[in-house]
């Protein structure tokens, strides 16, 4: 069993180990292990790093009282952190360091690149690549009980122990295919979103079934949703066990002028006078915002016959392009930004399918879709569908 470190001169040693190991093959397997359902922001209980000769280490970051040291490693430039499926390890490890630990190599988005398709799981992808079978034992593990268990131990050094051989088994195929670069930038842009924390006065944004709310409903809401946050910051707690997404957009519609008509609502259920009180204040000054700066919203107008026929043409390019390149269709296309094209027909509408590597694989062959000089047939020498230009 790997016990966790917990005392600082742990830490010091093992932060000249890393350097030691990292200056003969600078790349560093990191995992974490965290808890968000229970508190406002998302509390770290270990992180698992490794280097490429097996050394591992699990760090209790509660008992340690952060990083220290290995902060450092894991913001250095000329270190290569390989995750998998990152976006969260990376948020919270940016919060705590202040700073993105770039660069990264995340194993599910250079899967997904080599085709082994979208999202696939660490496990799945250790035992499809490695041929090794991981426990899924501690899966759903409380991370904040201590003493950690030997099993959950085992587990988290798990986490960590294939990545290096992952990162060679993928970049290989990624060399081979040409696609270093292109997992690259996606990785890049993807994880750097992950990083980013959403500004409090677009907080309405994430409340979800708010379609059909008006301009002068969603000041409200922007309102409701900054309570919201105050609230959760306040009684550390997340934002939707305080109140859920759905009373937020009822209280929107319905204005209550008083706390009592507000705790009448069968929706709003576990709110107090108090609270009551402070969500009419906050409906007030929804409905005190002067129009001009009503939100507005950014959901596509519906499509019209036509559009709907051309989505389906489009779809059906970028699924004979996902063939041809065995890669997952919503990897190549999202399905947000195809749906776009379709009611725009301009591709300057829709930076994102006609940047970067993106382009480069679809881009010249949606142009010639909306141009009307590429059509999608059957190959029957082949035996698939294919791409042909007129």
């Amino acid at each position: 069993m790997i016990a966790p470190l917990t005392r600082p001169d742990e830490l010091e040693k093992l932060s000249t180990e890393l350097a030691a190991r990292l200056d003969t093959d600078p790349r560093l397997a990191i995992d974490t292990e965290f808890i968000r359902e229970r508190t406002y922001e998302p509390v770290l209980e270990l992180v698992q790093v490794g280097t490429v000769d097996g050394m591992i280490a699990l760090l209790d970051v509660q008992a340690l009282g952060g990083l220290g040291p290995i902060g450092a490693i894991l913001t250095d430039p000329s270190i290569l952190k390989i995750v998998h499926a990152g976006g969260q390890d990376v948020e919270i490890l940016t919060a705590l360091l202040g700073h993105i630990p770039a660069p990264l190599f995340d194993t599910q988005i250079a899967a997904a690149f080599a085709g082994f398709g979208t999202q696939v799981g660490y496990g799945a992808l250790v035992q499809s690549v490695l041929k090794v079978k991981l426990s899924k034992e501690e899966g759903f593990s409380d991370w904040s009980r201590r003493p950690l268990t030997p099993s959950m131990c085992s587990y988290a050094a798990d986490d960590v122990r294939y990545l290096h051989q992952l990162h060679d088994r993928l970049s290989a195929r990624l060399e081979r295919r040409g696609r270093v670069v292109w997992a690259t930038e996606h990785t890049e842009r993807l994880l750097t979103a992950a990083a980013e924390t959403t500004p409090l006065e677009d907080l309405w944004k994430k409340v979800g079934s708010k379609q059909g709310l008006s301009r002068r409903e969603l000041a409200i809401l922007q309102e409701l949703a900054l309570w919201r946050d105050d609230e959760a910051r306040r009684r550390n707690k997340p934002r939707r066990t305080v109140l859920k997404d759905e009373p937020l957009v009822e209280l929107a519609k319905r204005k209550p002028k008083t706390a009592a008509a507000v705790l009448e609502l069968r929706a709003v259920n576990g709110v107090g006078t108090r609270q009551a009180e402070e969500l009419v204040l906050a409906i007030q000054r929804g409905l005190e915002v002067p129009e001009e700066l009503w939100p507005v919203t950014e959901s596509s107008p519906p499509l019209d016959e036509h559009g709907a026929a051309l989505l389906e043409l489009l779809s059906a390019v970028v699924k004979v392009r996902a063939m041809e390149e065995d890669m997952p269709p919503s990897l190549l296309a999202p399905s947000d930004a195809l749906r776009q094209l379709a009611i725009q027909r301009n591709p300057a509408s829709v930076r994102n399918l006609f940047t970067g590597w993106r382009h480069e694989l679809l881009g010249e062959a949606l142009q010639a879709t909306l141009a009307g000089t590429l059509s999608v047939v059957w190959d029957p020498i082949k035996g698939q569908l294919a791409c042909r230009y007129d």
